[in-house]
C-alpha cells in the first residue's frame, strides 16, 4: 500500500489561515491595477520567502538564505516605491509585512555574523519603509498613540530573535553537557568491564607460565579459568552494546542482577590459586534499598578494588571486602595484605583512569574515596557514601 501523506499539525493550519487571511485582506483592499497586483504578489512572496527559510537554515545554507532576503527586501522597497507614486487606496501590505518581520527574526535567530548583518540591513530598511504607503496611523484605533511603530516592529522581531537564539544556545550547550555526560559514564563503564576482565585474563596466563612444567593440573585449571573469564568478557561486552543498540522499550525490559549479589559474584570470581576473597557485609546493610546510582557506584568500587589488586598487589594472598554503615553514610572497604605494592610486568602501563572515573562516582553521590596502605601492611580503598 502507498505511505499516506502525514497530516499537517493544528499550529500549521493555523499558521497558514493566517497568511491567507492577510493575502486576502490586501488583495481586497488594493485595486486591480499592476500597483494592487505588485502589493500582493510582494507579500505572497514574502511569506513563501519564509516558510523557505526555516529549511535553508535547517542544512545550513546560510547564504542562499541571505540572498533570499535581499531579494525579497528589494521586492519590497521597489513596491513601497510604486505605491507612494500613486493615488491608491493605501494599504502596508499586511501579508508582506508579516513576511519581512518573520524573515528578520530568522536571520537574528539562526544567521552567521555576515549573512545576518546582509540579511537584516535591508529587511529593516524595507519594513521602516512601508510606513511611506500605509494609512495614517491616526485613522486606526488600536495605534494611534504608538509613535514611530514601524521602527518598533523590526527592532521587537529583531530582540525576539536575538532571545530565541540565545535560547537554542543554552538548550545546545544542555544537550552537549548531557552527551559528554553518558559519554563520561560509558567511558567509566568500558574500563571497569574491560579491565577487570583482561586484567584476570593477563595475571592467570602469567602465573600459568611459570607453573605450566611444575605443576600441569594447576595449570589447566588456570588456562580454563581464563577461556571462562574471556566467555564472561564477551557477554558483559555483548550485553553493553546491546543495551546501546537497542530501543528504549528493549532496554526497560532487560533484567537487572541485584547489586548486592553482583558483589558477591564478583568477590567469588577474584578467589583464584594462592589469593582468597572474603565479603563481610554488616547486617545493617540491605542493598534492595539502595539507589541505582548508589547499587552502581559500590559494585564498581568493589570491581575495581580487586581489579588494582590483581594489577598492583601480586603478594596479596587475602583480599577482604567490607560493606558497613556510619550514620546514614554506607562504608565500603576493599583490602589487601600484600607486603609492598609490587608492579605487574611492564604490559600494565598505570593510566589512572579507574581511579579517576570512581572519583567521580563517588563525589557525584557527595561522598569521598580514599586510597593508601595500611599500619599494619597491605592496602585499602575505601569511600564512603550518603545513601539518602
Amino acid at each position: 500500500m502507498p505511505r499516506s501523506l502525514p497530516l499537517p499539525s493544528t499550529e500549521a493550519v493555523a499558521v497558514l489561515c493566517l497568511c491567507a487571511l492577510l493575502v486576502l485582506l490586501d488583495a481586497s483592499v488594493v485595486s486591480f491595477s499592476y500597483v494592487g497586483l505588485a502589493v500582493v504578489t510582494s507579500g505572497v512572496m514574502a511569506l513563501g520567502a519564509a516558510a523557505a527559510q526555516l529549511r535553508l537554515y535547517r542544512f545550513g545554507r546560510q547564504w542562499t538564505a541571505c540572498a533570499l532576503s535581499v531579494v525579497v527586501a528589494t521586492v519590497s522597497l521597489l513596491a513601497t516605491s510604486l505605491v507612494e507614486g500613486t493615488v491608491l487606496q493605501r494599504t502596508p501590505g499586511w501579508a508582506e509585512l508579516l513576511g519581512l518581520l518573520v524573515l528578520l527574526c530568522l536571520a537574528c535567530r539562526y544567521g552567521r555574523p555576515a549573512p545576518l548583518v546582509l540579511s537584516a540591513v535591508p529587511l529593516f530598511v524595507a519594513v521602516v519603509r512601508i510606513e511611506g504607503r500605509a494609512p495614517a496611523l491616526s485613522d486606526l484605533p488600536v495605534l494611534k498613540d504608538i509613535d514611530g511603530l514601524f521602527t518598533l516592529l523590526p527592532v521587537a522581531f529583531v530582540l525576539l530573535g536575538g532571545y530565541l537564539r540565545t535560547e537554542d544556545g543554552r538548550r545546545g550547550i544542555a544537550a552537549e553537557n548531557v552527551r559528554q555526560a553518558e559519554r563520561l559514564d560509558l567511558a567509566r563503564d568500558l574500563h571497569d568491564h574491560v579491565a577487570h576482565y583482561v586484567t584476570a585474563m593477563v595475571v592467570q596466563a602469567q602465573a600459568g607460565e611459570h607453573i605450566a612444567e611444575r605443576d600441569p593440573a594447576t595449570a589447566r585449571e588456570l588456562f580454563a579459568n581464563i577461556e571462562e573469564t574471556g566467555q564472561e568478557g564477551l557477554v558483559a561486552m555483548s550485553r553493553m552494546v546491546r543495551l546501546l543498540r537497542e530501543a528504549d522499550g528493549a532496554v526497560a525490559e532487560a533484567p537487572v542482577t541485584p547489586a548486592m549479589t553482583r558483589i558477591e559474584e564478583l568477590v567469588h570470581q577474584f578467589t583464584g590459586i594462592g589469593q582468597h576473597a572474603w565479603l563481610d557485609v554488616a547486617d545493617d546493610v540491605d542493598g534492595a534499598v539502595w539507589s541505582p546510582q548508589l547499587a552502581k557506584s559500590v559494585e564498581r568500587l568493589v570491581q575495581e578494588g580487586l581489579t588494582n589488586i590483581r594489577k598492583h598487589a601480586r603478594t596479596a594472598t587475602t583480599v577482604h571486602v567490607k560493606l558497613g554503615t556510619d550514620g546514614d553514610r554506607l562504608v565500603v572497604r576493599v583490602r589487601d595484605n600484600a607486603i609492598g605494592q609490587q608492579r605487574g610486568r611492564g604490559w600494565f602501563r598505570h593510566s589512572g583512569f579507574g581511579m579517576i572515573g570512581l572519583s567521580e562516582r563517588v563525589a557525584e553521590l557527595g561522598g569521598e574515596l580514599s586510597s593508601g596502605p595500611m599500619p599494619e601492611g597491605g592496602w585499602e580503598l575505601a569511600a564512603s557514601i550518603p545513601m539518602k
